[in-house]
């Protein structure tokens, strides 16, 4: 049984310096970022579940669960919950040891 990427698995901070019109990006926690007053965080787990870790309406941090799927051919896809109670779901464009792309 073949389970995902060792690599993806973790937690991935935003990294909100690098995203483009259509894209966010992610890093490891110990990537060297620049020095910011809050980063969005998401952890993905080999059993298909992920924490999204944002800042609620009051600028607390709120977790957030949801689920994400390796789809295979180096593609998954995340879904989370949105603002409305409905599902956000977004496809992972790329990742690698030291970075994921998700599309907006």
């Amino acid at each position: 049984m073949s389970g995902p990427p060792a690599e993806l698995l973790g937690i991935w901070l935003h990294s909100h310096e690098e995203d483009t019109g259509s894209t966010m990006v992610f890093r490891p926690r110990a990537y060297a970022f620049p020095p910011s007053r809050w980063r969005d965080a998401m952890e993905l787990r080999a059993d298909g579940t992920c924490i999204w870790h944002g800042s609620g309406p009051d600028d607390r941090g709120q977790a957030v669960p949801g689920r994400w799927e390796d789809l295979g051919n180096g593609q998954a896809r995340i879904g989370i919950p949105g603002p409305g109670g409905g599902p956000v779901t977004r496809k992972v464009h790329s990742w690698t040891p030291d970075k994921l792309v998700v599309e907006k």
